[in-house]
């Protein structure tokens, strides 16, 4: 980056381990609150090399985070592709991966799913 201290988790993912590494573990886990650990082979590592598994556990401690999302248009688009996996049988966590939005979204999609207050599918006008 710049210099400047890096002010959110991303930035500091980056700072750490490069943005391939902080990318690829936006990718996988973004959303999703994780436990840092540089176990070689463990989960972190292979999603983002031992390496930087290590250089990121270096930077924010063995501690649990919560991985920042990738920021993509579409948020109507990425509630409806929850409500459908949920309905097909998806767990939350499952539905809220395939749409790329946080486990929260996921579970109010599914509470207004139960409630009724959320059409499953556009209606057509």
């Amino acid at each position: 980056m710049d210099g400047a201290p890096a002010s959110t988790v991303y930035e500091r993912l980056v700072d750490a381990a490069g943005e391939a590494a902080a990318l690829k573990l936006v990718a996988a886990c973004g959303g999703r609150e994780i436990t840092l650990y540089a176990k070689p082979g463990g989960k972190l590592a292979r999603i983002v090399g031992d390496e930087a598994a290590a250089a990121i556990v270096e930077a924010f401690g063995a501690v649990k985070i919560t991985v920042p999302m990738a920021h993509l248009k579409g948020g109507r688009r990425r509630r409806a592709l929850v409500a459908q996996k949920i309905a097909e049988g998806a767990s939350v966590a499952a539905a809220a991966a395939a749409a790329d939005v946080h486990d929260r979204t996921a579970w109010r999609v599914r509470r207004a799913l139960k409630d009724g207050a959320l059409p499953l599918f556009d209606r057509e006008a």
